[in-house]
């Protein structure tokens, strides 16, 4: 056996693992082994990753928390618009400023002015919405999860135009505009082992066909997609009483299965990827997931929340900062909803540290962010859509207004 320690020692050592390294790779299935936690403020964490019975690796991560208070979003947001029912998942197409916002027990679609935020109209989907969306930048459709299939709407005449036929859990696609590509996971019977015999299914929408039929051993309710490297990532659970929350990583070029991860959390997981940087982001609980684009863990942190996350977003910072001599991008952050909490909250996107805490009046729902205007847009349970920008620098942060601290149950 071949053994190999890695060690992190300083923030600026950030991601382990070139991102951009040219590499084959065969499908395998890892293990997470339970990470260990220290301290509530400046805590570090020893994660073993077992891959193909070969190789171990760890890798040690340390950072502090900045102390502060939440920000409320009443002070920051750009607009708090009223959009009625129950707001759901968001889409947004920064091409021609479209903000697409399904209702959770309705059939409408409402489509919003990203610079007037104001509603422009409400689409009756042909089916209730199963909470899924997707938007092509390119030819401005969008593509609606819904009972039965998914909807085809014309982003130009904001009219149903098909729908394709299809038989998706609610709550998950993702598209790939580059290669025409829609994902979706259809969920199996549940097995003696109380396993979901669930697939990963490809869509080409030019033709309709299923090009993609990839088996994952349980349904995905999490997708998204890397479009720089086409990479799929699907997050499930893999038994139906504590989860056992596992991410699959499907090659959409090849069609093939390239690696699964068991993560052990109990928590239904979600999943966002950041193109840039080509890093991974899975929640649990109280965990926070950092896996490089071929499914290597890279960090395992403590999330600072006991609750589990409804939604992530990956936001790019524009700009520059000054490291040394040089002239270098800022690192992205990731913003997350708090489900049990009135709280979302972000993230370095390189570290993992949380950083920031925003206050809502009521329960966010979805985040989701527009690079067009460097804003986020958070759906509430009162039926709002607010936008706001977000803080570049950290220092807003109670994390035991979101549980930290408390006994959160570990996977």
């Amino acid at each position: 056996m071949i053994v190999v320690f890695l060690v992190v020692a300083s923030l600026g050592a950030g991601y382990l693992v070139g991102s951009n390294i040219q590499r084959a790779r065969t499908s395998a299935s890892t293990s997470i082994l339970p990470t260990t936690e220290t301290s509530t403020l400046v805590s570090n964490f020893s994660t073993t990753l077992t891959y193909n019975s070969t190789i171990t690796v760890v890798r040690t991560t340390t950072y502090t928390l900045p102390p502060g208070s939440p920000i409320p979003i009443e002070s920051i947001e750009t607009a708090n618009l009223s959009v009625g029912g129950s707001p759901r998942t968001i889409a947004v197409n920064p091409t021609t400023g479209r903000i697409y916002i399904e209702d959770y027990f309705s059939n409408n679609l409402t489509v919003v002015d990203a610079t007037l935020h104001s509603v422009i109209t409400r689409i009756a989907l042909p089916a209730d919405a199963n909470n899924g969306l997707a938007v092509d930048n390119n030819t401005g459709t969008v593509y609606a999860l819904v009972q039965g299939g998914v909807a085809v709407i014309n982003g130009t005449s904001n009219k149903v135009v098909g729908e394709l036929s299809l038989n998706f859990g609610p709550g998950a696609i993702a598209y790939d505009a580059a290669t025409r590509m829609l994902y979706g996971s259809e969920g199996g019977q549940v097995t003696e082992s109380m396993n979901e015999s669930g697939r990963l299914i490809g869509v080409n929408v030019a033709t309709g066909s299923i090009v993609a039929n990839i088996s994952l051993g349980y349904w995905a309710d999490s997708l998204t997609i890397n479009p720089n490297t086409h990479m799929v990532y699907a997050v499930g659970c893999a038994t139906s009483f504590v989860c056992g929350a596992e991410i699959s990583v499907v090659n959409g070029t090849s069609r093939t299965l390239v690696s699964t991860v068991k993560l052990g959390s109990d928590a239904y997981p979600r999943v966002t990827v950041d193109p840039k940087s080509n890093l991974v982001y899975v929640s649990g609980v109280p965990q926070l997931y950092i896996l490089d684009g071929y499914g290597d863990l890279i960090y395992v942190l403590n999330s600072q929340s006991c609750s589990p996350f409804d939604s992530m977003a990956i936001v790019q910072e524009s700009g520059y900062k000054i490291e040394g001599q040089m002239l270098v991008p800022p690192a992205n952050q990731l913003v997350a909803v708090s489900l049990d909490y009135d709280y979302v909250l972000t993230y370095d996107g390189t570290t993992g540290a949380l950083m920031n805490m925003y206050s809502f009046p009521s329960s966010p729902q979805y985040v989701t962010f527009n690079p067009s205007t460097s804003e986020v847009y958070a759906t509430t349970s009162t039926g709002q859509l607010l936008t706001f920008p977000l803080l570049a620098g950290p220092g807003h942060v109670n994390s035991t207004l979101v549980g930290s601290g408390k006994d959160c149950p570990l996977p």
